[in-house]
């Protein structure tokens, strides 16, 4: 089973209670268990390594074999596929860093122009109608693909524009729908808006255990774009594009 590797359309994370997938062609979250986090860990190279206290050898044939059904059963429902050479996975994004929010920390006032006002408006229905009527996946390939090529750095200089977007961005939305309970919407309606100026910022897509929740926000390195840390840092990122 040491072969197999996590499907493209597949992302996972592992919390603090086991495995967390999220399979973007079914757009749904399958949870596993530790003690199966841990078998799957040992077998699959690209798997995300637990962060508690954990022996990752399978020391008895039991244990072996329980492994290989495990990943049998994931095969089978198309979660894991026979790995390429050049299957590589990003490591995991850590939450636990100094963050700098846009809007609190680093605000800049903007005056809001007629072009402002287009391309938020182009923003926002591409998203709305992306996530209406299109397959998830398809929505994330596609705003990876525009992503795709650009510069990701983030200077001084860039992060100053950034933030004045950001202000524009802000002060239009609450004309058009309420952030409250849309994260979603809002994350991909301001990650489209910024592409319409030549910036490519990271949408994430984070979840937690006990209870469970996920939410979606939008971050450029240390930068929180559209949230702050209180509300995102116990979230463990499962997707970033």
């Amino acid at each position: 089973m040491s072969d197999l590797a996590i499907a493209s359309h597949v992302h996972v994370c592992v919390t603090g209670d086991g495995s967390v997938l999220l399979d973007l062609k079914r757009d749904k979250y399958l949870g596993l268990g530790k003690e199966d986090t841990e078998l799957l860990a040992t077998r699959i190279s690209s798997w995300p390594k637990p962060r508690w206290d954990c022996d990752l050898r399978l020391t008895s044939p039991a244990s072996l074999q329980q492994a290989d059904d495990l990943c049998r059963s994931l095969a089978a429902d198309g979660l894991l596929v026979p790995a390429a050479a050049d299957c590589i996975r990003e490591p995991p994004h850590d939450m636990r860093r100094e963050w700098i929010s846009v809007g609190d920390e680093l605000e800049i006032e903007s005056r809001v122009t007629l072009r402002h006002a287009r391309d938020f408006a182009a923003a926002f229905l591409w998203a709305r109608c992306s996530l209406a009527w299109r397959p998830f996946q398809a929505t994330v390939a596609t705003t990876r693909a525009r992503k795709a090529g650009h510069n990701g750095e983030i200077d001084r200089h860039r992060i100053l524009k950034v933030a004045a977007l950001v202000d524009v961005f802000r002060r239009m939305r609450p004309f058009v729908f309420a952030a409250e309970g849309r994260c979603l919407l809002h994350a991909l309606t301001l990650t489209r808006f910024l592409s319409r100026y030549g910036f490519y910022p990271e949408w994430v897509i984070g979840v937690a255990t006990q209870p469970w929740a996920a939410h979606s926000w939008v971050q450029w390195g240390d930068y929180l774009l559209d949230t702050n840390p209180s509300k995102v840092c116990r979230y463990t990122p499962i997707m970033v594009v």
